[in-house]
């Protein structure tokens, strides 16, 4: 591979895939270095609204996902005890109002479309096995220091981006030492073949139950065919991975007093994986020199705001745009985080209020019922800065 117009990029992960594919694209050579052995397809669902479709159709994939996933129509919110219904918001018109759908899928259904995509375009090269450890700047571009096969080898590119998650080593090289901050949360995610299920769970429809220190939300992917769910409540569990397995049996009983619509739905699923919930104080700025971050590794955030993906991959497609743009990959690196930082900090913290507002119990449960009674048909337009984002 041609070193002038390498750009290395540390994970292969959403932001990643989609990071090479931007980059391949406006010219340059990436080279994706994974410390995986090989990319394991997670079955958990996710929602892509329309500001992460819109990326998504800039970096050519949208017509292939659009297969595999189901374009939502409707987004209803209920009492997860009683059963009521508090708001329920149009999504048809979504793709009208915003200029792209709004798109349920599996996360490994979106994965496969990028790595596919990836794969198609000779200028993008794959090193697995190897762990970005550390990193050099000089005269003619970046070093990366790979662990690979237990020993050290050295990679050169005109720059690099850290894209290696909520652990991010490369953050931790950049900016010190520091501990994901756990917000006492857990999430266990499930797919349940629509088979199983009664007609109403099928819909192309985005449910959300909210009750005391806990919510639920599910809708179809895979076409239809399986319904994805995910339980968030309060636990001081805690574990590194996102996919250790459980059973219903040890979920806590509070689902069991909610309504037969989402206790049906848990008691349907046959396992269940689960993750302590955590994310991180918004960075001032990202990167130095030649060497920034991308999608979680600079700005994780809890998925109450259903962004974490839709982040990356706006964050992937201006970062292409940037680079394209400037002779000096550090003064396109400083361009893009400027452009960046200040939304997904707003993400951040937007996520952190939903999961207090989702779980809240007393009077500030009331006033949000109530709100919601009341404003329903405003549950898209307070997120519509989202939604209709275009890169500058």
């Amino acid at each position: 591979m041609a070193r002038a117009r390498t750009i290395l990029i540390a994970g292969a992960g959403i932001g990643g895939l989609s990071a090479a594919i931007a980059l391949a694209r406006a010219g340059f050579r990436p080279l994706i270095l994974e410390r995986a052995t090989k990319l394991a397809e997670i079955g958990a669902g996710i929602q892509l609204t329309p500001n992460a479709s819109r990326a998504l159709d800039r970096l050519g994939v949208l017509p292939a996902l659009k297969k595999r996933a189901v374009t939502a129509k409707r987004v209803i919110v209920g009492d997860g005890r009683s059963g009521k219904t508090l708001a329920e918001a149009p999504l048809e018109d979504a793709e009208a109002r915003f200029g792209a759908p709004w798109l349920v899928t599996l996360r490994a259904d979106l994965q496969h479309v990028l790595l596919e995509a990836a794969q198609d375009i000779v200028d993008i090269e794959f090193m697995y096995g190897a762990e970005v450890t550390d990193f050099a700047a000089h005269a003619r571009g970046t070093t990366a220091l790979i662990k690979r096969n237990g020993k050290s080898e050295e990679e050169l590119g005109i720059a690099l981006i850290g894209a290696d998650g909520l652990w991010s080593k490369m953050r931790t090289r950049l900016h010190g030492e520091s501990a994901p901050v756990f917000h006492n949360l857990v999430a266990w995610r499930a797919l349940v073949p629509a088979r199983d299920l009664p007609p109403q769970f099928t819909e192309p429809v985005t449910r959300l139950w909210l009750g005391r220190k806990a919510h639920l939300v599910h809708y179809p992917v895979h076409g239809g065919e399986q319904i994805n769910v995910v339980a968030i409540f309060r636990d001081t569990w805690r574990a590194d991975s996102w996919n250790e397995p459980a059973t219903i049996a040890e979920m806590p009983k509070l689902f069991a007093r909610w309504s037969y619509m989402p206790r049906d739905l848990l008691l349907a699923a046959k396992s269940f994986q689960r993750w302590a919930l955590a994310d991180r104080e918004p960075l001032k700025h990202w990167g130095e020199g030649r060497v920034t971050l991308l999608g979680d590794a600079a700005h994780p955030m809890l998925p109450t705001l259903a962004q974490g993906a839709g982040a990356a991959l706006e964050d992937a497609v201006a970062i292409a745009r940037h680079l394209a743009r400037r002779d000096d990959p550090a003064d396109a690196f400083r361009s893009y985080e400027a452009e960046r930082a200040e939304r997904t900090a707003r993400m951040q913290r937007g996520a952190r209020f939903n999961a207090r507002i989702y779980h809240a119990g007393g009077p500030l449960r009331w006033a949000r019922d109530l709100k919601l009674l009341w404003d329903g048909e405003k549950l898209i337009d307070r997120n519509a800065w989202i939604y209709r984002y275009r890169p500058s």
